[in-house]
């Protein structure tokens, strides 16, 4: 049978913690000189660090991106303040008099970053040179450059932080692949020790080498009532079964399946059921590499 795929991050996390336990409870009987339990623990650990950095980065940037949303909120109330105050003397309509203070055909106040930093700089020239038409502390040169200024830092903040993430990436993806290439080393090292069927293969969170592979889901499964509390099933043959598993679900009895039979022909006869239950019927096929996805499930209703 073929390992299983590490193909996320996840997975390789998995597999690294389910051969250190294989280390540890098989002992001294497996030795793995290339790779040893400290070297696997440490990239274990590296890769687990690198994740955590990137989710903390991630966590960063987004505290950064609310800073600046809330920064913008406030340059637009500077915009819109100073259009307001300056309508008193301009009207209330848009005329050219209000490209002075960086309005384009229209009073609306923009939303984008790169306009809003124009106005403000527009609203700072203008009032700079006409200081009479500033009005108290929030309409002022002053209060637009210090808005402006904030607005420039939290922006560089988020586009700082957005590289520094893009670099915690890479050294995630880095650390998980070291960790893959590790437990590729671990599986070429045990097979150098272990027979293909080896049950010591399962300790370590591997498949036998030596075991086919698990058969394909079971389909064309069919529950019959036969009798009060008796069903018969059938279903169609699947790839590599050796055998089948057949598991009953009693609605508001059983929390999980569990098996009741475990045939070779393709039906099997499912008796002494509980009577006036709602009951979910599902098969799997089996062989030496363990148990296929289960069926369908068929709900049968007993009398």
């Amino acid at each position: 049978m073929k390992q299983k795929q590490i193909a996320t991050i996840a997975a390789a996390t998995n597999a690294a913690e389910l051969i250190l336990g294989g280390i540890t409870q098989v002992g001294a009987g497996i030795i793995l000189p290339h790779n040893p339990q400290a070297d696997i623990n440490t990239d274990l650990v590296n890769q687990i660090m690198a994740c955590g950095n990137h989710e903390q980065g991630k966590q960063v940037k987004a505290s950064l991106r609310n800073a600046l949303l809330t920064v913008l909120k406030e340059v637009q109330g500077q915009i819109r303040a100073t259009r307001d105050v300056s309508k008193l003397n301009w009207g209330n309509e848009y005329s050219e008099l209000f490209t002075a203070l960086g309005f384009q055909g229209s009073l609306q106040v923009p939303e984008g970053i790169e306009e809003l930093k124009r106005m403000l700089q527009a609203i700072i020239a203008h009032l700079t040179a006409n200081p009479s038409q500033e009005v108290g502390t929030l309409v002022t040169a002053a209060r637009a450059q210090t808005l402006l200024t904030a607005l420039l830092a939290a922006q560089q903040a988020l586009v700082s932080q957005e590289g520094e993430i893009e670099g915690l990436i890479v050294i995630r993806d880095e650390k998980f692949e070291t960790l893959k290439k590790r437990i590729g080393g671990v599986y070429q090292e045990l097979r150098m020790q272990l027979a293909p069927m080896d049950p010591r293969w399962l300790k370590f969170g591997m498949n036998m080498p030596g075991a086919d592979e698990t058969p394909d889901l079971v389909t064309g499964l069919k529950v019959t009532l036969i009798g009060p509390t008796a069903a018969a099933t059938k279903w169609e043959a699947s790839a590599r079964a050796a055998y089948y598993r057949v598991y009953i679900r009693v609605l508001g009895v059983d929390a999980e399946y569990r098996a009741i039979g475990s045939p070779a022909d393709l039906d099997f006869t499912i008796e002494n059921l509980p009577a006036g239950a709602s009951i979910d019927v599902v098969v799997a096929a089996v062989n030496n590499g363990g148990e296929g996805a289960r069926s369908e499930a068929i709900r049968i209703v007993t009398h």
